[in-house]
């Protein structure tokens, strides 16, 4: 039974109960001071008149409670018919004895009247945003329950603002409301009256459509970026938004599990760099719970040291001298099994982990070379890779510093290595974070060069100390033509910017040879050398 349902038999059984009271008292109004017998006991009709009125003052106040709309009503209803009788009655008789029932209705009429008050304010601050003003959480949870018991078909959109954290962390939570409310306004204007708007969150807004099929259009005007003039600084803000639809009874049939559906797909919206509007499907909440059990792998292998580095070796493509090594991570499990990168890397992009990762690989390979540094007196060269969200953090050169610090690592034998698609992401943070580590003497490397995102514009910006060509063009070297001339112009590049080239994923003496004709400086890859384990890479240096 629901509880509309439930709420609505209370009503019904107090109103029926009232009425009953309301029949009686009135017929025992025209026996005005006269007594009834019970037994050898006598009660006066006055007395029992009292007790009705009592009785039905407090289930009309009980009724405010069931339901202070409609409850308020029916009780004001009955509580004036019964002032009514009463003074029917007074004028009938030309006598004053209904007035203390008059009275006693009159303060029952006031009470009704606050405790429905009361109830109102209480439940507008219940089931309202006070930020908003729209209704929230629990008037959601209510209305797709009632929807569920009717078994109309509709759709919950989540709709979240992407930029909000960063936009109280930059600003005031005054300016936080501010754009809340503005937002606000926005949505309700590209919704239909029939449509339902729920605040929920801090960030996030929920609609729900009472019908089956929503037009994707119709959902991506809902979520087109706004710009926002804030109030005192008067900075321009560009919001924009991520959703995620769930769809009643196709997905499910559940409240909760509609409720994680849409989070699900709000998810996947939240995550995405280039799509804002995800529809519910199985297979995302299946990425969902991979993301969520590489996370706590993650988790885990930071607490328990389960992670540990291989080390590549780079070589100079001229004498096979070795240059240094890429640092790699790997994970190995309490029972010895490893666990590829490619189970936990991805999954640790798409979260603030990758951080925490980076930091770990940065420290790690620092404190193992240092030793090694200091007994060989050479210079040998220990590259990093670094995630785009940490080269695009505005702390991150700082960061290294206090690491570089820690360790007493020479920056000259640092090299950070960054993707093209870190400059994607962070152009102007990049490369002041850039800047800031060469003057601290470490190098710096573009990775996986030729994959697209930079343009040779960006890339005269950089200063860089090494290019690296992707493995994806070093695999046709051999046989493409066209991909040879790509390679020596990539070479070229480097070269007239004062920068190294490498070449990643060499695996064949061909390459090797092309490579050498191309005037490559340095080769890492199968060919010459596999990822080691610390103590291999140590007797490399030997």
């Amino acid at each position: 039974m629901t509880a509309v349902l439930k709420k609505h038999l209370l009503l019904a059984a107090c109103t029926i109960l009232n009425l009953f009271c309301l029949f009686t008292l009135m017929r025992q109004g025209r026996f005005a001071n006269t007594t009834l017998a019970i037994g050898s006991f006598t009660l006066p009709t006055s007395s029992l008149q009292g007790t009705l009125s009592a009785f039905i003052m407090m289930l009309c106040i009980l009724m405010v409670f069931i339901s202070y709309n409609t409850g308020c009503k029916i009780a004001m209803a009955i509580i004036l018919i019964s002032m009514s009788g009463g003074i029917m009655q007074m004028i009938r008789s030309h006598m004053l004895y209904p007035l203390p029932g008059i009275i006693f209705s009159l303060i029952a009429l006031l009470s009704v009247f606050i405790v429905a008050r009361f109830n109102r304010r209480n439940s507008q601050a219940l089931y309202t945003d006070f930020i908003t003003g729209l209704e929230n959480r629990r008037k959601f949870i209510a209305e797709v329950a009632d929807l569920i018991s009717s078994k109309k078909e509709f759709q919950i959109v989540f709709v979240e603002i992407r930029e909000f954290k960063e936009l109280n962390d930059t600003y005031s939570m005054a300016d936080g409301d501010y754009v809340l409310r503005k937002i606000t306004e926005y949505l309700k204007s590209k919704l239909r009256k029939k449509d339902r708007l729920y605040k929920i969150t801090g960030s996030i807004f929920t609609v729900i459509f009472n019908e089956k099929q929503v037009p994707e259009e119709t959902l991506m005007r809902l979520i087109q970026p706004v710009q926002l003039t804030m109030p005192q600084s008067h900075q321009t803000l560009q919001i924009s938004f991520a959703a995620g639809v769930t769809r009643y009874p196709e997905d499910s049939t559940d409240i909760n599990t509609l409720i994680n559906n849409a989070d699900v797909a709000l998810n996947a919206a939240r995550k995405s760099e280039t799509k804002r509007l995800w529809f519910y499907a199985a297979d995302l909440e299946a990425e969902e719970k991979q993301q969520r059990e590489a996370e706590a792998l993650i988790k885990e292998s930071l607490a328990n040291d389960y992670f540990f580095l291989v080390y590549q070796p780079q070589f100079s493509l001229s004498d096979k001298a070795l240059r240094g090594f890429e640092t790699l991570i790997r994970c190995r499990r309490p029972d010895g099994s490893i666990v590829s990168p490619a189970m936990f890397i991805p999954a640790a992009e798409k979260s603030n982990l990758i951080l925490k990762i980076d930091e770990y690989v940065l420290r790690r390979a620092m404190k193992e070379f240092k030793p090694v540094l200091d007994e060989k007196g050479a210079a040998y060269t220990i590259s990093v890779n670094v995630s785009a969200k940490n080269i695009g953090s505005p702390d991150f050169a700082e960061r290294v510093k206090k690491l570089l610090e820690e360790t007493a690592f020479p920056p000259s034998c640092l090299e950070i290595e960054i993707t093209e698609y870190s400059l994607a992401e962070s152009m102007d943070v990049t490369i002041a974070n850039i800047k800031s580590l060469r003057e601290q003497g470490i190098q710096i490397a573009l990775d996986d060069f030729g994959t697209g995102y930079t343009s040779i514009a960006q890339l005269m910006r950089l200063p860089i100390n090494l290019l690296k060509i992707d493995k994806s063009l070093i695999d046709d070297i051999e046989s493409s033509p066209v991909i040879r001339d790509l390679v020596d112009s990539v070479i070229y590049m480097g070269h007239i910017m004062n920068c190294e080239v490498i070449s990643e994923g060499v695996e064949n003496k061909q390459q090797i040879n092309v490579l050498r004709e191309h005037k490559c400086d340095f080769v890492q890859g199968f060919v010459w050398g596999k990822p080691l384990p610390f103590n291999n890479a140590v007797e490399l240096c030997k």
